[in-house]
């Protein structure tokens, strides 16, 4: 076997086999077509042997990135090589030069065949950004054991219980969130609604009817209308994100006719304040709108809460409750705060206000996914603190919140 690819766990999600590997998927797709053997080796559900390969290739966030560093170490042991892309090593290669053969930083798709014919020099490799995405091959799903995951995940109480493929319609966003390390952020790049079609009718082939739209902002596609009247006549479901300033009525209308059943909501805080340090460039009152927006149109609406964000405070819990109330969302996902590797709260926290405390990067995840409290097997509190504030008054806030919105109170009966 030529390649290796190496899937592991992600310790931030209870149910590490609920997305599709896309990142992965797209590089075996690549390879593939090039007449190379190329394997996935699919650890998110357990650990296997590892097959014989002449190369062996990780795609890693920061919270993978130590089982990864020790299993290249034990491959590179035996004179195999390894590579390593993702997030963590296109945003921080420094962490992973000692540890790996070939360490990508971007977009990995146009060097993968020169570092396997050996074109390209050991250490760090500098992909440029992909500008037709049209171009790529659609991800290897078969590839996995078990590629679709469940629409039904335990504690949501919505789904169908058919299997559901990840897909993206874009790369990258407009946007410059402070907390946000957005690995594709600029330009932002688009595939064809075309190419879009082609993959779902693909899909469809495989029986799957129910899709998860992945782009961060999945309503600024330019052919968005045309992408919609597409996705009408292939009668499947979905769900999608995206900006609560980027959603109107007549967006709404069309998801809705398109087969969208629900749409997640990056609203984070309902602080004005906490919403502007952090540069978000929405107001809570945008929040509310699009809340509206989405219920008046029957789809569900989905908020997504980050705890411990520089400018929180007491008040900010105040707000954040009232808008619950206010807005009866349909859904919710708390989160706390991570200051990820090159986001710019990472790389300026002096100016953010407030200090990262551990590195030790096994626990660096956002996710505090089904647990009434903040505390979670291998992660105890934040990783940084607020100026001015404590630890124990940050857990204190979001356990307020997470206990209120796991509370019926809040709830219009």
């Amino acid at each position: 076997m030529d390649l290796c690819l190496i899937q592991l766990p992600n310790p931030a999600l209870q149910h590490p086999s609920m997305y599709m590997p896309l990142g992965i998927l797209y590089i075996a797709a690549v390879v593939e077509k090039e007449g190379y053997k190329v394997e996935v080796l699919d650890l998110r559900d357990g650990y296997k042997p590892l097959p014989d390969a002449c190369f062996y290739g990780f795609s890693c966030t920061t919270p993978e990135i130590n089982e990864a560093k020790r299993l290249s170490k034990w491959i590179r042991i035996s004179g195999k090589r390894t590579i390593v892309g993702g997030a963590h090593s296109s945003l921080l290669p420094e962490d992973c030069d000692k540890q790996f053969d070939y360490i990508v930083m971007g977009e990995g798709e146009d060097v993968i065949i020169p570092i396997l014919r050996g074109e390209i020099n050991k250490g760090r490799v500098r992909a440029k950004r992909l500008l037709k995405l049209d171009n790529i091959p659609y991800p290897a799903w078969k590839k996995l054991d078990a590629p679709f995951s469940d629409t039904l995940f335990p504690g949501e109480g919505h789904g169908t219980g058919d299997k559901a493929a990840t897909l993206i319609a874009s790369r990258g966003c407009p946007w410059s969130c402070s907390f946000c390390g957005n690995l594709f952020q600029h330009p932002i790049r688009f595939r064809s609604v075309e190419n879009i079609i082609g993959e779902i009718k693909e899909l469809k082939k495989l029986g799957i009817t129910y899709f998860r739209f992945e782009d961060d902002n999945f309503t600024i596609h330019p052919s968005f209308e045309d992408l919609c009247y597409a996705l009408e006549e292939l009668h499947i479901s979905y769900k999608c994100h995206t900006r609560s300033d980027m959603l109107s009525p007549r967006l709404a209308q069309f998801m809705k006719m398109s087969g969208c059943e629900e749409c997640g909501l990056g609203v984070e805080s309902a602080d004005d304040v906490v919403l502007k340090i952090n540069k978000k460039y929405e107001t809570a009152e945008q929040h509310k709108e699009a809340v509206r927006i989405l219920k008046c149109c029957r789809i569900r609406a989905k908020t997504y809460w980050m705890a411990g964000l520089p400018g929180e405070t007491d008040e900010t819990l105040e707000l954040n409750n009232r808008f619950m109330r206010e807005t009866q969302p349909d859904k919710w996902t708390l989160s706390c705060f991570t200051p990820y590797p090159g986001c710019e709260i990472y790389n300026y926290p002096d100016k953010f206000g407030i200090e990262i405390i551990n590195k030790n990067w096994s626990t660096w995840w956002n996710f505090v996914i089904q647990e009434k409290h903040i505390t979670l097997k291998g992660r105890e509190g934040f990783n940084h603190v607020l100026i001015g504030q404590t630890v124990e008054q940050m857990t204190e806030r979001h356990n307020k919140f997470r206990d209120f919105l796991e509370g019926e109170e809040w709830k219009r009966k």
